[in-house]
């Protein structure tokens, strides 16, 4: 009954602004992550489009907007759940999500993008992290998506049953890792206070269902033996998932650092000289720096056997640890190695990936070419 009353009022909103409001051709709503963040995918198209055609009025829909730091002032923000929020939505000509949106109805005229935010990810998505909603809920009225591989598109058939157009441009988030990085580099370094520390690693979990990740790991005594083999002095940063709350035992060691809060998973990439992950599309998006990258998975037949896998790990070309002592030696393995040659073997495992730093504009040129 609930859903039903909430799908009546949406159409009823819908209706009322399509007599009385006129649709704005050059105005785009944007929300990621459900209104969670202002990142990911969605992000960088609105500061591509702002470069690009900056008459365009670009609108976001934020839980916390206050908590943003660096929100631009070209943009605007309205709160997410209010009316300000179904004005916003139903009178823009366009919408970019990064995960769907379940809507019974649009206005007539409107297009809706959505990005995805896991390209290459490994874990089945047919149903939404709350267990409530089928995804092909999500992508029922989605016009256009972007992908960036072959394993992208499956995706998108198989989980999303979508039937509408794919722009093979990648990932947008992904053009800060093309091109000429070092201020970018520098400035990220700042902002994460790792300045002193010549090697970042970085342990990034997904979610998996729960309020908890993966046990903590030793990371102190990696360090110490990182260093010891390189002559370097190496941090570690601590990306969780938004979901899970991070151990207070991660601040005790002033080498590593908390980074969950930071808002652009691409940026702790591009200062990252190793990455450990797991099931998460971060690992795709990172061979694309030619970097080593291990997953640590001690729980990957209890992952396959309930979330679930869109392929076997163990025939893949990832390198991955199922223990934390197997995982140290592997990455002590990984600095001395050139890890070139198994991130292209990665890539080639995706097929077709279609990453070279211009998905943002490819992304704007087709919203830009839809007025």
């Amino acid at each position: 009954m609930k859903r039903f009353l909430k799908s009546l009022t949406l159409r009823l909103f819908c209706l009322f602004f399509s007599f009385f409001c006129k649709l704005n051709n050059k105005k785009v709503f944007f929300r990621a992550y459900n209104g969670l963040r202002y990142a990911c995918n969605p992000r960088a198209i609105s500061e591509k489009l702002h470069e690009l055609a900056p008459d365009y009025d670009i609108v976001w829909c934020l839980r916390n907007p206050e908590g943003i730091e660096d929100f631009p002032d070209y943009a605007r923000f309205v709160k997410k759940g209010s009316f300000a929020e179904l004005y916003e939505m139903f009178t823009s000509k366009f919408c970019v999500f990064n995960a769907g949106i379940v809507l019974p109805c649009k206005r007539k005229g409107q297009l809706f993008m959505d990005t995805w935010h896991g390209d290459r990810a490994f874990k089945r998505v047919d149903i939404s992290s709350d267990g409530k909603t089928n995804i092909a809920d999500a992508y029922r009225i989605i016009d256009v998506v972007l992908s960036g591989s072959d394993y992208a598109d499956k995706v998108y058939d198989d989980a999303m049953k979508f039937k509408g157009e794919i722009l093979h441009c990648g990932s947008p988030r992904n053009d800060i890792l093309f091109g000429n990085r070092a201020e970018r580099i520098r400035n990220i370094r700042n902002k994460l206070h790792i300045e002193g520390f010549d090697c970042v690693l970085t342990f990034a979990p997904t979610f998996r269902g729960e309020c908890n990740g993966v046990d903590n790991l030793n990371f102190s005594v990696l360090l110490d033996r990182l260093q010891e083999k390189t002559g370097k002095r190496w941090c570690a940063l601590s990306r969780q998932h938004y979901k899970v709350k991070i151990s207070d035992s991660w601040s005790k060691d002033p080498r590593i650092v908390n980074a969950s809060s930071y808002p652009e998973m691409q940026d702790i990439l591009l200062v990252s000289d190793i990455v450990i992950s797991d099931y998460s599309s971060l690992v795709g998006d990172y061979v694309l720096l030619n970097r080593p990258v291990i997953l640590y998975v001690p729980d990957l037949e209890e992952y396959k056997s309930g979330r679930g896998l869109y392929f076997d790990l163990e025939q893949s070309p990832f390198v991955y640890a199922v223990n934390e002592s197997e995982l140290f030696e592997k990455i002590l393995n990984a600095v001395s190695a050139d890890a070139s040659q198994n991130c292209k073997d990665i890539l080639d495992f995706y097929g077709h990936v279609c990453e070279d730093g211009t998905a943002s504009e490819q992304a704007c040129r087709w919203i830009m070419g839809k007025v």
